[in-house]
């Protein structure tokens, strides 16, 4: 460790990893039916804790306002309430409203490291810092564990590692590139953002929260073609992938036909409102019990997939406080 935190070098071993598949469905038959965790030693994992502890006390000021993960005094729900009020206000001025939500292809498996290392350069990272974190992920040794026993040893040579307490933030460090190509099109009249109220300046271009993005704007063609442009460019920069078949462009107080058109310009599919970003739905009504339904049927769902299993009440307790106290949340 001392020779870490003076040169930036870790000993051989300490970044070794184990990749476990976690089923996400029910009857998995393909790899993209699996989720990858990455299982890392206890000796990384005191060195991760230390630095992210150091990296959550400045990210707030490094990213973008429109970012919400991980930010002291921001939470999840933030970017869902503020959906809904432009909503509600689109609906309640007659207001012409685009909202694109945008689908990642694994986003923390794409990210290109020397785009991160070049964000973090940007943002007057210390050198001693940079080469800490690069080390970090760069040095990585991987083997899959199947049926419980290790593949051969294999390097990593892209992305970031699900399961790493670094990875939340260094994702967070490189989503800023796409605050940082809307604004390019924000000042030149490019993309227009969704003006809040009748006489304010305050115009809301995009909502973050990880890799969930929902770009909103108004209506208009130009728009639509900037959309497609910011995403292209920040795929070819960041190495992050769009699945834009299963993003989705909904609108508000706009024609179905006008919407299926420009669907076929992002060649995305057509939504409507009210629709789903961060487990609730963006459009609906709070105050009525249909709106809560998508969290009350996870719990149910989770509650009777357990009921199966032979848990302790120990067992019980501790599933209880780490999942299901997250979900309403």
């Amino acid at each position: 460790m001392v020779e870490f935190h003076r040169n930036g070098k870790l000993s051989k071993g300490v970044n070794s990893t184990f990749i476990a598949l976690i089923p996400k469905v029910i009857s998995p038959q393909r790899l993209n039916d699996y989720r990858l965790i990455s299982l890392v030693g206890c000796l990384y994992k005191v060195l991760a804790k230390v630095m992210a502890n150091r990296l959550s006390g400045v990210i707030g000021k490094v990213v973008s306002d429109t970012q919400s993960t991980f930010v002291k005094g921001k939470q999840i729900l933030d970017g869902i309430l503020i959906a809904n009020e432009v909503v509600d206000e689109a609906r309640r001025m007659d207001k012409e409203l685009l909202m694109f939500k945008v689908d990642f292809e694994k986003a923390y498996d794409f990210v290109d490291l020397k785009y991160l290392d070049l964000v973090m350069v940007n943002m007057n990272f210390p050198t001693l810092r940079r080469k800490w974190i690069l080390e970090c992920i760069e040095t990585t040794t991987t083997s899959v564990l199947v049926n419980g026993s290790p593949t051969k040893e294999f390097p990593i040579e892209r992305g970031l590692r699900q399961g790493d307490l670094l990875s939340p933030f260094l994702f967070l460090l490189a989503a800023k590139g796409f605050n940082v190509l809307v604004q390019a099109m924000v000042g030149p009249h490019m993309f227009h953002g969704f003006r809040v109220g009748r006489s304010s300046d305050v115009r809301l271009t995009h909502l973050q929260f990880v890799d969930d993005t929902l770009i909103i704007g108004e209506k208009s063609r130009l728009n639509v073609r900037s959309m497609r442009a910011v995403l292209l460019i920040f795929e070819e920069v960041s190495g992050l992938k769009v699945n834009f078949h299963k993003s989705m462009l909904t609108g508000v107080n706009v024609s179905d036909s006008w919407l299926s058109e420009a669907a076929s310009v992002i060649n995305c599919r057509r939504g409507s409102i009210p629709f789903g970003y961060l487990g609730l739905p963006i459009g609906g009504d709070a105050r009525k019990l249909s709106f809560w339904k998508p969290v009350v049927d996870r719990i149910v769902n989770r509650l009777s997939s357990w009921s199966h299993k032979f848990l302790s009440f120990g067992g019980r307790l501790v599933l209880l406080k780490s999942v299901m106290s997250s979900l309403p949340i």
